[in-house]
């Protein structure tokens, strides 16, 4: 039995340990949840723009010459392509240039695989990418290392907040008293929502961490099961380095369609990705890789000299270890990709579970802290804002870079960073507001009734200017677009109608403290 002590001192922890990581772990999972479908997203954002041409596609060898053509590529460097899908019609390629130092040293391009056509540059389309960042780094080089932290700490949430309910988890699981005070409510939620997520959460927790601060494990493996050896841990791992010595002799006939289609056509291999060394020269090296079908950690990387055909890299789960098949099931459970639509879908829902869950916490605290006379108003007008701010004014800046992502022209300059800074624009206008604001549910009624009439704006949009292409790619099986756009629609009118039950029950506890005489 724990003591009553140990339970005070535990349950303070975990109070004040979500409030601190609140923010950034609600972003963490609504931008995760969204990231879910991240290819979905970019195809949303590109499909509408382009007419792709009918036909048969080009080989890989030649599109890899389309793609360089007029590029001031460096060879001795690399391009990749990834490949087009049933859902997604073009390449996407990434060529190294020769460049001065602090200049970019790649150019991107999407590319028509029927007529080798170079159509726009990949960066344009920034919105899914920015989405994904945003949950595993924050958009910059450190924030991999803050997600890692806040990730272990929300581990340690997850195992207090067992501890709190071990007692009651199961007689309390679908506890839930609608007509008892407001604190009983949020209680009773952030119960059920924590206990019916724990094996999700749990999952991401681990998995997120073994992401974050790998070189943590990576430092202890080394010591401990290979006795210093990092190198044999990053090959077990399957992290294999392939760098081909530039051998200044041009290739004779180099067989890139026929390493290709050899390995493409092998039962279950499903490539997805191509990169080229050494392109031009006699030591060129193509590295293709990708997923294996029926398999929950399948997946396979193959490097070979295209001169001598030997195969320099082989990692498929016949040539595997335990490390790295470990490794690539946690990967596959962390993204969700092992299955279709429906599993991705239930990963979307308990996410947004989740980040339900972090507001529910805040709300608790507040609560608590405005019952206490000790407590100091500006203290808690600051988490109010700290709360709306993280959490309804991410979700109003993240919708406000979906609109921005169809509407702004796409050849505009620095048109990713468009995206950027109104994405913290948002954030900031949503501070300022939040901070002026005292009654925190109209606030949060207020964030979340803009985002739903912005989603309608946007879904309005597609609806007038792309109508006619949105309906044609769907009979051309291309249905991205359509779900998308429905998606968004649905999400909306869910936002407004949770707006619309705050605002009546915040009127209702406005007129029934007026209706009782002081």
């Amino acid at each position: 039995m724990l003591s009553k002590v140990f339970l005070k001192r535990i349950t303070d922890a975990h109070s004040w340990l979500g409030l601190i990581i609140s923010g950034l772990l609600f972003t963490i999972f609504f931008c995760g949840s969204i990231a879910i479908y991240r290819a979905e997203i970019t195809q949303w954002a590109v499909q509408p723009h382009y007419n792709f041409s009918e036909g048969n596609a080009l080989p890989l060898s030649e599109i890899i010459k389309k793609a360089i053509e007029g590029q001031h590529f460096d060879a001795k460097e690399h391009l990749s392509l990834i490949l087009p899908t049933e859902q997604k019609p073009y390449y996407s390629a990434y060529i190294d240039v020769v460049h001065e130092v602090g200049e970019k040293d790649y150019v991107s391009f999407i590319i028509d695989p029927v007529s080798g056509e170079k159509l726009n540059h990949v960066e344009q389309f920034f919105l899914a990418d920015f989405i994904y960042k945003l949950h595993y780094d924050l958009n910059f080089k450190a924030g991999s290392y803050i997600i890692g932290f806040v990730t272990l700490f929300f581990f340690f949430a997850l195992i207090s907040g067992i501890l709190i309910h071990a007692k009651k988890l199961i007689a309390s699981f679908f506890k839930y008293r609608t007509d008892q005070t407001k604190r009983s409510k949020l209680l009773d939620m952030h119960n059920v929502i924590g206990v019916m997520t724990l094996p999700f959460t749990l999952m991401y927790a681990i998995s997120g961490l073994i992401f974050n601060l790998v070189i943590i494990y990576q430092i202890a493996f080394a010591l401990v099961l290979y006795k210093g050896d990092q190198q044999a841990l990053l090959d077990d791992a399957g992290y294999v380095a392939i760098k081909p010595v530039w051998k200044d002799k041009p290739w004779q006939d180099p067989a890139i369609d026929k390493v290709f289609n050899e390995i493409s056509t092998r039962e279950n291999y499903q490539a997805s990705f191509v990169r080229m060394y050494n392109y031009g020269d006699e030591s060129a090296i193509m590295h293709i890789s990708g997923t294996m079908a029926q398999q929950i950690g399948g997946r396979f990387d193959i490097a070979t000299e295209l001169t001598t055909l030997n195969e320099t890299v082989v990692n498929d789960p016949i040539n595997s270890n335990v490390v790295r098949k470990g490794l690539q099931v946690v990967a596959n459970l962390h993204f969700g990709n092992y299955a279709g639509y429906d599993l991705r879908l239930l990963y979307f829902v308990m996410g947004i579970g989740v980040c339900v869950l972090i507001v529910a916490g805040n709300l608790l605290w507040i609560d608590k802290k405005a019952r206490q006379r000790v407590s100091s108003s500006r203290a808690i007008k600051i988490a109010n804002a700290y709360t709306l701010t993280s959490t309804a004014g991410v979700i109003l800046a993240t919708i406000v870079a979906f609109i921005l992502e169809r509407v702004l022209p796409i050849d505009l300059n620095d048109r990713h960073l468009v995206l950027i800074y109104s994405f913290i624009g948002s954030l900031i206008m949503s501070a300022i507001y939040a901070a002026m604001i005292d009654n925190i549910k109209c606030c949060l009624a207020n964030l979340l009734k803009a985002s739903g009439f912005i989603g309608l704006a946007l879904v309005l949009y597609d609806g007038i200017f792309y109508f006619n292409k949105i309906i044609t790619l769907a009979y051309d099986s291309l249905t991205t677009a359509l779900w998308t756009d429905g998606s968004i629609l649905l999400l909306s009118l869910f936002s407004l109608h949770i707006s619309r039950s705050l605002k009546f029950r915040e009127q209702q506890k406005i007129e029934l403290t007026q209706a009782v005489p002081s």
